[in-house]
């Protein structure tokens, strides 16, 4: 009795796969799943037109981009299409793997910094989420402190290891790989350290935060986390691990801390990045140098 064995086909990758295959793993898995979600938007609609993205021209793009402003997005999410698009082709092109980059003379689409929603917490409101982030456990309370008094990234807050943990000169310290893969070591301050040691629990290895049921934290989890405890606390809107950062940030600036000291801080490498992105607080109305100018002139008309 003769016996057929069924050979299943797996089709081929075509050259745009494999191009974005490669281009991919050039990240980090945190910003390979950022792409992950835009790119397809791109290779969808040349589907939808009958275009290879291997031989797509300017006008595409062009085109494109414009489907896309179309669909009500913010501008900060566009010019993240047009940075996902315009970075696999400046690959391809550098590469010779395409013949021209067709957004090579494509202007990437202008952000205004000063109208994006950005959420940040106010002193009082952190003060009720760390408060409230404390009595609902140890992961926590950690992650409050790690975001809103250090200004980690919710990425490194899911990567850090009980190994991370050090004494430097005296400072209880975090080590840790931070954007661009850039090795930092941040101290902690005596206000977060308890926070942080608890989570140690008398392990001297493995994963610094863990689930409810034990497992390492990836950054998914980091946003459920402060998602849950800024609802717990009574915060009526979208909170983020970023949320805590900028809140690190603003307060530093309204305290009067030195702009080099607060770019330190939160690692930037440019002071611009510092002030555009993060001096965003509710109060700096209050302190706007309009103030004094204006009761310094109107003084003369009195």
């Amino acid at each position: 009795m003769s016996h057929r064995t069924a050979l299943s086909i797996v089709p081929a990758a075509s050259p745009w796969d494999d191009l974005v295959e490669w281009w991919l793993s050039r990240f980090k898995p945190s910003t390979r799943d950022t792409w992950k979600r835009l790119l397809p938007r791109w290779t969808a609609w040349c589907t939808e037109h009958g275009i290879d993205p291997m031989t797509a021209r300017r006008p595409d793009v062009e085109l494109w981009l414009r489907h896309v402003a179309g669909t009500g997005v913010s501008r900060a999410y566009l010019a993240a299409h047009y940075d996902v698009v315009a970075s696999i082709y400046k690959l391809a092109h550098e590469e010779e793997l395409v013949e021209r980059n067709p957004c090579a003379r494509i202007s990437r689409p202008k952000v205004h910094r000063e109208m994006q929603r950005r959420e940040v917490l106010t002193v009082l409101e952190y003060a009720a989420f760390l408060h409230t982030a404390r009595q609902l456990g140890p992961a926590e309370h950690a992650i409050a402190v790690l975001a809103g008094m250090l200004g980690l990234r919710a990425s490194e807050i899911a990567s850090l290891q009980v190994e991370s943990l050090a004494v430097v000169r005296g400072y209880s310290t975090i080590t840790f790989i931070g954007k661009n893969d850039k090795p930092a070591r941040v101290p902690v301050p005596i206000p977060a350290l308890a926070a942080v040691q608890a989570c140690v629990d008398g392990r001297t290895t493995g994963p610094l935060l863990r689930t409810r049921a034990g497992n390492a934290m990836d950054r998914r989890a980091v946003h459920r986390y402060v998602a849950r405890v800024a609802q717990a606390a009574g915060i009526n809107r979208p909170v983020s691990p970023h949320a805590l950062r900028r809140t690190v940030g603003t307060a530093a600036l309204n305290q009067g801390i030195p702009l080099r000291d607060v770019q330190r801080l939160l690692r930037h490498a440019r002071p611009e990045t510092t002030i555009q992105s993060y001096d965003i607080g509710g109060d700096a109305l209050e302190r706007h140098a309009s103030h004094q100018v204006a009761g310094f002139l109107a003084g003369f008309a009195a």
